[in-house]
């Protein structure tokens, strides 16, 4: 294999693609990235098993040919060399790499390409297309709910439920649950119900432009997401998801309206002096009032916000990070939060948008 390329988009397809390089694998390969030609064109390929990424870029090919490179060095050479015309050259025999730019190279000794794993691209019956920048707020709007306990996997993952045009995408760590609706465009009636890992979906949260087309092919056990010239390819997580449904309270017996940016201030500043272990700060609700608090043997945060406020007088406390969370991903100016007791789940949704809500477990309060 012989190619000629230059520095900024070769760099930035390694980039890409070693988001998807196993590190601690026992498979040495997996560490490194394969180098495939087509005619004019440049594939390169990552995988840890769990996830795969390609990304495709054009450049002089030479000679045509395959080879696997360390991800450990290549990423950091790339993103070092000089902006000169870039020749690799791969040598069959050895299994190395030459790498040219201008007067200097650098040889890198390469994988057998042949023990690379294949990454065969799904070719589903179920597929659809969302615009980038919706694709990219449901994504933040709700990942941020998904636990981190491997020995409960299906509550790693956020289910993608589809009905007809319908997509309901919903995640939970049992202490908090994020819900968000839309409407496909264009969509053939259709019905999935899919648990995508949330590690997959923070990747591609990192590698999709708000103005491209994402579109989505789902298999049995695998999902496919095409943007533009990159691939990324995910197992999904076997198993039912819980009955999200029979959580969310459905009445309410207090009912708020304020400022969103007022609400996550207040909770940010009220952490500071929050429990480490254990960041917990109060609500205290009455006469069109909200009176933030927090207290450690560092000291007391005491804060009152103006609201527009429906119900009963009550007092109810948070974990501030769960609560900070769900108001730097909800979108609007002013949210609602509804509250049904001290010790039951609390609402807390855009103004005027029925088509997200998250839901928060509170803490039980002791006394000071």
């Amino acid at each position: 294999m012989k190619i000629l390329t230059n520095k900024e988009i070769l760099n930035n397809a390694v980039q890409l693609v070693q988001r998807a390089v196993s590190i601690k694998n026992p498979l040495p390969i997996l560490a490194g990235i394969k180098f495939e030609t087509r005619e004019n064109q440049v594939i390169l390929t990552a995988t840890d098993l769990d996830i795969g990424i390609r990304c495709s870029f054009p450049a002089e090919v030479i000679v045509q040919g395959t080879t696997v490179l360390p991800a450990k060095y290549i990423c950091e050479l790339f993103r070092r060399l000089p902006e000169l015309p870039i020749f690799i050259e791969a040598d069959a025999a050895t299994g190395s790499v030459t790498i040219q730019y201008g007067q200097s190279e650098t040889r890198i000794n390469g994988y057998p390409p042949e023990e690379f794993p294949e990454l065969p691209l799904p070719e589903g019956i179920n597929s659809f297309t969302l615009p980038g920048e919706l694709l990219k707020e449901i994504i933040r709007q709700v990942v941020f709910a998904t636990g981190n306990d491997e020995n409960r996997p299906v509550f790693m993952g956020v289910l993608f439920e589809i009905n007809g045009s319908e997509l309901q995408v919903v995640a939970t760590d049992t202490y908090r649950l994020a819900w968000r609706k839309v409407i496909i465009e264009n969509c053939e009636e259709t019905a999935i119900n899919l648990i995508i890992p949330g590690k997959t979906l923070n990747e591609l949260l990192k590698i999709i432009g708000i103005n491209e087309q994402i579109e989505v092919t789902v298999t049995k056990n695998q999902i496919l997401f095409v943007a533009g010239n990159v691939w990324l390819i995910s197992r999904l997580i076997e198993g039912n998801f819980p009955k999200y449904k029979q959580v969310i309270p459905q009445n309410h017996i207090l009912k708020v309206r304020l400022k969103t940016r007022d609400l996550l201030d207040a909770t940010e500043r009220a952490s500071l002096l929050a429990q480490v272990k254990s960041p917990v700060i109060k609500l205290n609700i009455s006469e069109n009032k909200i009176i933030v608090s927090s207290y450690s043997e560092a000291g007391r945060v005491h804060e009152e916000l103006d609201v527009y406020q429906e119900g009963e007088t009550l007092q109810i406390a948070f974990n501030a990070q769960y609560l900070g969370d769900v108001l730097k991903v909800i979108g609007s100016e002013e949210i609602i939060i509804e509250l049904t007791g001290p010790l039951s789940p609390g609402i807390i949704k855009p103004v005027g948008d029925n088509e997200y809500l998250s839901l928060l477990l509170p803490v039980r309060l002791r006394e000071e």
